[in-house]
């Protein structure tokens, strides 16, 4: 059996479950710290916090939860997963902690309401920093569990290094030739994991290769070519012999579409409410600056390849004939660089605190754009590669993945393939998360042009 296994597996189950602990204590404290204030000023009744009440649901939610926990450990590594199975994990937990209540009569409903808001906001906030830890105390790959990597390409190899939260060391073992071939590797290895990139042998040996991995103490993980669909929107239909992977997009889906157009709704209005002070301070320093016009207006593709208008704060000097229009660079999604003698020095602050983007605001409330899409594209830079007609089956966002990847710095093939991914994998979590990315990515001037 393999040396780390248990290290791997036990230890990062025993945090977990720990750190789920730590979020139930903590929303529970919070949430009677919540009614007591409600209580001196609305006159709300609250209990004392060690009734037996409150101890029987802090019992509940711990036991809930650790169940829950252990079940979410092979998600640790999963990014939005990790968080989205937080929410489920919260909800699924209080769910049974009424239910009790219920059953024994017990009077819980302010402190679960409560807790129904605080205790996913401190499951989420305790594991993206359990995560942040692994990821730290992962760094010295040399410390970890081998993964070998069968037939695996070099793209996946680097990913995989790369990724501190993986939790393994991988070994690329390109040229193994059957199931019999793996299984000794595995034991020579001392392998805890093996990750296959390619079909070896048909469906029954492949099962013998799992069965057998499992009495050596080894994981075995497949490379999936469907690796950027959502795994929400992977269905299995069984045949006779095979189950066929039946896919589709999320953000394609007309609900999906009456969901996300009505979150612009709702949280539009008050994001250009927040930020108006901001919007017409920039207006008065590029009118202060000499500039006659302090909106820039350009050609943008939108949803369905429509072009339409999108509206920027001007950040460019409007002599020598370029009339502040941005410039078109193939190599780099940046308009004109940061440098450049065309971008006044009112424009660089705006850029750098992404003033200059907040008309958009009102574009998103008007139905143009969206809160978090594509990149909105010059029409020069479309063709009718599919992977660019793709990324137009939604509106162009004010954010996305382009935004917190990168900005300015972002190579044009490669934000296409997060525009792509974006498409595909939506959901309406994403956008919450890629949103409040986008407030770390702002603050920190990453990418800003």
């Amino acid at each position: 059996m393999p040396q780390n296994f248990f290290t791997l597996g036990q230890k990062s189950r025993f945090f977990l479950i720990l750190c789920d602990f730590a979020s139930v204590i903590c929303s529970l404290l919070l949430s009677y710290l919540i009614l007591s204030a409600l209580s001196t000023s609305v006159g709300l009744t609250v209990g004392n916090l060690f009734s037996k009440s409150e101890l029987i649901i802090a019992a509940i939610s711990l036991v809930a939860s650790a169940l829950k926990a252990g079940q979410s450990v092979s998600q640790l590594i999963a990014g939005l997963q990790l968080y989205s199975s937080a929410l489920r994990t919260s909800t699924q937990t209080l769910m049974v902690a009424a239910i009790v209540a219920y059953a024994l009569s017990i009077e819980a409903r302010p402190l679960l309401l409560t807790m129904l808001v605080v205790f996913p906001l401190t499951l989420i906030g305790g594991r993206w920093t359990l995560r942040q830890i692994l990821r730290w105390l992962n760094r010295h790959q040399e410390n970890l569990p081998v993964a070998l990597l069968i037939g695996a390409h070099s793209d996946l190899e680097l990913n995989l290094k790369r990724d501190g939260s993986i939790g393994y060391r991988p070994i690329s073992i390109p040229n193994a030739r059957d199931i019999a071939e793996v299984t000794k590797t595995i034991v020579s290895c001392g392998a805890s994991a093996v990750v296959l990139d390619r079909q070896l042998g048909n469906s029954r040996e492949f099962r013998d290769l799992v069965w057998q991995a499992e009495e050596l103490g080894c994981k075995v993980m497949v490379s999936s070519p469907i690796g950027l669909m959502a795994p929400n929107d992977i269905a299995v239909l069984p045949t006779a012999s095979h189950d066929l992977l039946v896919l589709s997009s999320a953000s394609l889906r007309l609900s999906s579409r009456f969901v996300k157009r009505t979150f612009d709704l709702l949280v539009a209005p008050l994001l250009a409410l927040v930020t108006a002070p901001f919007l017409v301070l920039g207006m008065a320093f590029i009118f202060l600056s000499g500039e006659r016009s302090v909106f820039y207006k350009g050609a943008r593709v939108g949803a369905k390849g429509r072009n339409f208008e999108m509206y920027k704060l001007r950040t460019m000097k409007t002599e020598s004939g370029h009339n502040g229009s941005f410039v078109a660079i193939s190599e780099s999604l940046t308009e004109p660089k940061a440098n450049s003698d065309l971008v006044t020095p009112v424009g660089k602050f705006l850029r750098r605190w992404s003033i200059d983007e907040l008309p958009q605001l009102f574009q998103v409330i008007s139905g143009t754009m969206s809160l978090v899409g594509p990149r909105p594209r010059l029409p020069g830079e479309h063709n009718d590669s599919l992977i660019l007609m793709r990324r137009l089956k939604v509106k162009p966002g004010l954010t996305g993945l382009w935004q917190i990847s990168g900005r300015g710095d972002m190579p044009l093939n490669e934000a296409a393939e997060l525009d792509v991914r974006y498409v595909d994998s939506w959901s309406m979590f994403s956008d919450v998360v890629i949103i409040l990315r986008t407030l770390k990515t702002v603050i920190t001037g990453r990418g800003a042009r």
